[in-house]
């Protein structure tokens, strides 16, 4: 499939409200969009958000991939270790934009199989419940906000912790406190924690049933998480610390640092290469997470299509889309009292506004 045609575009995706984790409080991003169209008319759609939300970045990444998008041109596309390679090369500073040009192909030949994502890529999932999530805020802040969202059918809450550890316990305590049923509470520090502060955290919460502590200390302290028993260690979550395949393959080494994977497309490159990741996790007996930023619904449906064609999805964290009052797109895919599910359109299945 030739391409003809290529638009790259960059929206200002306003939070509904500012959003802090640890060290950081985010109040917009921006998302940068491609289209691409082939010779027969198809088209597909990518986008992408940087990891830093800093104007500057998000001006990076648009200049990138709008130079880069003339290469394009008159190119046979298709989702190919050749094809990924050439742009990997060509995109290699900015993993981001690699991401939209990745999302658009896939996007594109799903569209040209006359499939979803998911199927073109093979189902082995119909539908996953997702976590929300609640910024580092006070006590009072955070049981308003779990209580509210347990109101709207949400099961499992992701609690940002990592700006003061005695509060971070004492939020843990409170939240628990609640008792609701059925609900299940994921941490995520953002690299907050020293291993001290690991140890007590641990050690004051060990009894309340956390189902995953996620990128508790900073990335070059890997090791220290040897420190810790296998039990501690599995429900882990690497996120920081695994930005690619290479990463994947160091922490996939026995003894294991993490007992989980977050993956998220923004960093590894894209779909294809977090099938990678994906598949090599499963070959090591890791566990896989799909997490995102605050993203556009093109990038968070493709992250759950891609979730969905992997065996060894065992969670999924892609509320990114939640926190945006605007998008340039609808549909994509469904989202029930937290449950999400594809729309089964093809392609990716998002249509532009």
């Amino acid at each position: 499939m030739k391409i003809k045609k290529v638009s790259v575009k960059t929206h200002d995706m306003q939070l509904k409200e500012p959003y802090a984790i640890a060290g950081h409080v985010h109040e917009s991003i921006k998302n940068t969009f491609i289209r691409i169209e082939d010779d027969d008319g198809n088209t597909g759609i990518g986008s992408c958000a940087t990891r830093d939300d800093s104007e500057k970045a998000a001006r990076a990444c648009f200049n990138k991939l709008n130079t880069f998008s003339s290469s394009l041109i008159d190119k046979e596309v298709t989702p190919s270790e050749e094809i990924f390679k050439w742009i990997g090369s060509e995109l290699s500073s900015t993993p981001e934009a690699l991401t939209a040009v990745d999302i658009a192909i896939h996007d594109l030949w799903a569209k040209r199989e006359k499939k979803s994502l998911t199927q073109a890529l093979g189902n082995k999932y119909e539908s996953f419940n997702t976590s929300i999530t609640i910024g580092v805020s006070s006590t009072e802040k955070t049981l308003e906000m779990a209580k509210k969202h347990i109101e709207n059918g949400f099961s499992i809450l992701k609690i940002k912790i990592g700006d003061c550890l005695e509060e971070d316990i004492e939020r843990m305590k409170e939240l628990f406190a609640l008792k609701p049923e059925k609900i299940k509470i994921r941490v995520d520090a953002n690299r907050g924690y020293s291993k001290k502060d690991l140890i007590k955290f641990y050690e004051e919460t060990q009894d309340l049933g956390l189902e995953l502590i996620e990128q508790p200390m900073e990335t070059d302290q890997n090791q220290e998480m040897l420190y810790f028993p296998k039990e501690i260690r599995n429900i882990c979550v690497a996120d920081e610390s695994l930005q690619n395949l290479d990463h994947a393959v160091s922490l996939a080494r026995s003894p294991k640092p993490f007992g989980v994977f977050n993956i998220k497309l923004m960093k590894c490159g894209g779909i294809f290469a977090a099938r990678k990741i994906a598949s090599l996790a499963e070959e090591n007996g890791i566990k896989i997470m799909w997490g995102c930023f605050d993203e556009s619904k093109v990038s968070i449906s493709a992250a759950l299509h891609t979730a969905l064609s992997c065996k060894n999805t065992h969670y999924i964290d892609l509320d990114g889309f939640f926190d945006l009052g605007w998008d340039l797109v609808s549909g994509g895919y469904i989202c029930e009292s937290g449950v999400m599910r594809t729309n089964e359109k093809i392609g990716i299945g998002v249509e532009h506004e």
